[in-house]
């Protein structure tokens, strides 16, 4: 199956692959500074469209950094796609319009509707049949992968407290996120994933699991909405835990394609799904952990 969606892929800016187990370097001192100062700019920025935007600019956000993550992810799939590039971003974009308009019933409605629309570009299509049918998964998965989990954060901005669970949820993962990165590069020795990652290391995953666990407990009393002090650490556990899936879940789609970031966009981080790959993965999680009233 895996040789059959990925054959014959033509990859974007290509890069050595590294043996296994070696790191790859994370730059000078100018590019952590890139990072600072791209995350003092944007963050407050964020904040600000969370608390006062209301819930249709941050659908629109959303919206917007889905349709951006889907062209990168998109141009390492098939730089040829042509017309189904286009349906992946208007695909993308319609999933989360339509859950801002209709809730989470809507979004899996829209799925369906992709998939019909996916299929029959297959079936209509010019090309051989094995090509077709590999373009319609690919840009399927693609579309499912980055919008699925905005359209979730699109609902759980919806729900009462909403602004306040997004600033927690995102909180935790990129605080464990950050620790995890200079914990391991100051302390990594041990590989977690070095067939994905090599430069990802079991230290760097400790310290990034408990910066999380910390985050969840500190953050949540400071928006009030702690539901004590064990249940916040095993939720930053979790989401802590989740958000360094998800970002192993996008080294290993950039490891397939001999890529190290999936954009320039963002000075120091990259593209913009290197920047949201963990809250991919954390964004269902919190959403159900809302939903079973644990929060």
């Amino acid at each position: 199956m895996a040789s059959f969606l990925f054959s014959r892929l033509q990859s974007a800016k290509r890069i050595p692959v590294p043996p296994l187990g070696r790191e790859i370097s994370q730059g000078d001192l100018a590019v952590h500074g890139k990072r600072v100062l791209s995350a003092l700019i944007l963050l407050p920025l964020f904040v600000l469209v969370v608390l006062y935007g209301g819930e249709a600019t941050f659908a629109l956000l959303m919206m917007a950094i889905a349709a951006i993550s889907v062209r990168e992810l998109n141009r390492l799939l098939d730089r040829s796609a042509g017309v189904w590039g286009g349906f992946a971003l208007f695909g993308a974009v319609g999933l989360i319009g339509a859950t801002y308009g209709g809730g989470v019933e809507w979004f899996g409605l829209g799925v369906v509707v992709f998939l019909m629309v996916q299929l029959s570009l297959a079936v209509g299509g010019r090309g051989e049949l094995e090509e077709k049918l590999r373009r319609a998964g690919l840009f399927f998965l693609s579309v499912l992968y980055v919008a699925g989990p905005l359209s979730i954060a699109v609902a759980v901005r919806g729900m009462p407290w909403g602004e306040r669970h997004i600033l927690l949820a995102c909180g935790i993962v990129w605080i464990g996120d950050t620790a995890a990165f200079y914990t391991g590069l100051n302390l990594g020795r041990h590989p977690l994933a070095p067939q994905v990652s090599p430069q990802k290391s079991i230290e760097g995953s400790i310290g990034g699991l408990t910066a999380s666990m910390g985050a969840a407990w500190i953050l949540a009393a400071a928006l009030g909405i702690s539901s004590g002090f064990f249940p916040s650490l095993l939720l930053g556990a979790v989401i802590g835990a989740a958000g360094q899936m998800g970002d192993l879940a996008e080294s290993m789609i950039k490891r397939a394609f001999h890529v190290k970031d999936t954009g320039h966009l963002i000075p120091g981080h990259g593209g913009m799904l290197d920047r949201i790959d963990s809250l991919l993965f954390a964004f269902p999680i919190f959403y159900l952990w809302v939903l079973m009233g644990w929060i």
